[in-house]
């Protein structure tokens, strides 16, 4: 009995003494990191230093431009072998856009110190849009790799924190007109038509596809704006936008589509439009213009009516009161003698210029109380004219000149005046 009392003791020793031992000699990842078994480390750069190993980490020297693309590298490293995967903390920085296109690490190896090292090399692409100083935090990085007795050891390292400065990179730009930064800009512009021939109620398709290399596609302007005009109107689609990375050659899209439908017919043109980027690669501000494009349709019946229904009541009231005007005077003249002068306005017209010239004798007595045209007025002009009618001449222009001048006599009431029953009498009287 007092044996296996000793037994049970000595095994219960040396299991304790076991887990102390196995305490004492385990390894943590900041262990691994002070013996150099684990390292990490992450510098900036753009898509033109990728890896450039000159730069120095944290290095604030170089100075970047606002919506420029720079590249966060983060490297992870090992003399052994990485056991699990590696997951970086996300990115947060004010008034900048970071975004991990790639979620896979590159992987390589290198010979350092007579060892083979495994590195993990990732990137995140980030956009300022902002002027100002910037600092990116430390990032928590975690790891799984093999130590040197043969476990597993996890954990979380922290890269260092890095600074750098952002600013405009041309005084023809600011902070609040569209514009981005890019190395390669190519655009492409697409016209579709819902029939050859246009016309009312057709539909006219115009997308415009913009690609530009180490720049982010939400970044890129609104191109096509939703203008509408008596002649048509827009309707935008949705945009799509993606972004690519293969190879370390980082390319955004955007795509917008807009449906213009025809509303009037005639000639319209849907305007041009422009925007402007940076190139990072040339140094200089360009320019792109979309053009835009003449279109002509035709009109439907009904099309017609809508365009022109103010021109068309404003003739419709015309004739209206016109054919009113024309069948009261045609009722009033029915009833009533024909006006002298549209009577002689008539015979003129047919020619009839015996009776033209009785009518021209008739309204000099109304107006002048004369009975010859030659002693009505001793102006040139009127013994001229009477004498070219009293002779015979058969000229409209010549017998409504002397309309005209018997109008313009003194007494003249436009025909309206009755003619004196003894005009000789009312001569006497005024004599006396």
């Amino acid at each position: 009995m007092r044996t296996q009392y000793f037994t049970s003791l000595t095994l219960w020793l040396g299991l304790v003494l076991s887990l102390v031992n196995f305490q004492s000699y385990a390894v943590t990842i900041d262990q691994l990191q002070s013996s150099n078994d684990v390292e990490v480390k992450a510098w900036l750069g753009d898509s033109q230093q990728e890896g450039n190993s000159d730069r120095k980490v944290g290095d604030s020297s170089s100075g970047f431009s606002v919506n420029e693309q720079i590249i966060l590298y983060v490297e992870v490293a090992t003399p052994r072998w990485f056991t699990g995967g590696t997951r970086i903390e996300s990115v947060e920085i004010p008034n900048v856009i970071a975004k991990q296109r790639n979620q896979l690490a590159t992987n390589y190896t290198e010979r350092k110190g007579g060892q083979t090292w495994s590195r993990q090399r990732w990137e995140i692409t980030l956009y300022p849009v902002k002027s100002g100083a910037y600092k990116v935090p430390p990032l928590a990085v975690n790891v799984q790799v093999s130590a040197p007795d043969g476990s597993n050891v996890a954990g979380t390292l922290y890269t260092q924190p890095l600074t750098f400065d952002v600013s405009l990179p041309s005084g023809l730009l600011s902070e609040d007109t569209p514009w981005f930064t890019a190395t390669s800009v190519d655009v492409k512009q697409e016209w579709a038509q819902s029939s050859e021939d246009l016309k009312v109620g057709d539909a006219i398709t115009r997308k415009v596809t913009v690609n530009a290399q180490d720049s982010l596609s939400v970044l890129l302007p609104n191109l096509l704006k939703s203008d509408s005009s008596p002649y048509f109107q827009a309707y935008p689609q949705p945009h799509r936008l993606d972004d690519t990375q293969t190879r370390g050659d980082y390319q955004s899209n955007r795509v917008e589509e807009t449906v213009y439908m025809i509303q009037q017919g005639g000639d319209f043109k849907l305007p041009e439009h422009q925007f402007q980027w940076w190139n990072a690669k040339t140094n200089k501000l360009e320019t792109v213009t979309l053009a835009g494009k003449l279109f002509h349709a035709r009109h439907t019946p009904a099309s017609f009516v809508k365009a022109n229904a103010r021109s068309l009541v404003n003739v419709f009231v015309v004739v209206v009161i016109v054919l009113v005007a024309f069948l009261a005077g045609r009722r009033y003249y029915q009833r009533h003698p024909t006006p002298p002068w549209l009577l002689f306005g008539l015979e003129v017209r047919k020619g009839e210029w015996s009776k033209a010239r009785a009518q021209l004798y008739r309204y000099l007595r109304v107006s002048t109380d004369h009975l010859e045209m030659g002693k009505a007025d001793s102006d040139k002009a009127w013994l001229k004219t009477s004498l070219q009618v009293q002779t015979g001449a058969e000229k409209a222009y010549v017998f409504h000149k002397m309309w005209k001048m018997i109008s313009g006599k003194k007494g003249a009431r436009n025909g309206l005046r009755l003619p004196k029953a003894l005009p000789k009498l009312d001569k006497g009287h005024k004599e006396g």
